[in-house]
């Protein structure tokens, strides 16, 4: 088994890049992102643990009320980072039962913090997908209809890209997608044979 993570800041192409890597047979890739979602929709002790910091406002007709929490950890980090405590342990449980059901693959765990909740640290490489600020902001306001200042307070909450750039083994500049997947499918063909060779 190989793991790659793969992350980057929001807007800064990383599911364009998780779903060119996905079309691999050999490649199986775990989306952390779309798995803590589920987790605060379905996992009960997480309910009542969200519902205890932030509110029964927290959920309308039993599913997160994304808006409002939102709305609230990314204008007040101590917030976020009670969130995070709260997702990022049950997260790993998940990703542990994957990667038994998928030990003969090559896997990928995509995740917008994989720095951050120190997810990245028994990978055997890291990917980190970078792109100008201002591109990113027009990506997120374009994409999530939010205006740019609430876009600017994601992109704030997140580690800037000077800190992840020590901890990644390769850096994917995502400006032409055109380029960016050409230079993609190269990595991943050295990657898989070198995986094939082991």
């Amino acid at each position: 088994m190989l793991l790659i993570g793969l992350t980057g800041g929001i807007g800064s192409g990383k599911t364009f890049i998780s779903k060119i890597i996905s079309s691999y047979k050999k490649i199986k890739t775990f989306d952390s992102d779309f798995e803590a979602k589920k987790i605060l929709n379905n996992n009960n002790e997480v309910i009542s643990l969200i519902k205890k910091n932030f509110g029964s406002e927290s959920y309308i007709n039993n599913k997160l009320n994304n808006k409002y929490i939102s709305d609230i950890v990314f204008s007040k980090p101590k917030k976020l980072k009670i969130l995070n405590q709260i997702v990022h342990p049950k997260v790993f449980e998940a990703l542990e039962i994957f990667k038994y059901k998928n030990s003969d693959k090559i896997i990928v765990i995509e995740s917008a913090l994989l720095f951050e909740s120190g997810m990245y640290i028994n990978n055997d490489i890291n990917l980190l997908v970078v792109s100008p600020v201002k591109l990113r902001l027009d990506r997120i306001i374009r994409r999530d209809k939010i205006n740019r200042k609430k876009a600017q307070q994601i992109i704030n909450s997140q580690w800037k890209d000077s800190k992840k750039i020590n901890l990644a083994d390769f850096i994917i500049e995502n400006i032409n997608k055109l380029e960016t997947e050409k230079v993609l499918k190269n990595l991943i063909k050295d990657i898989v044979l070198k995986y094939e060779k082991n």
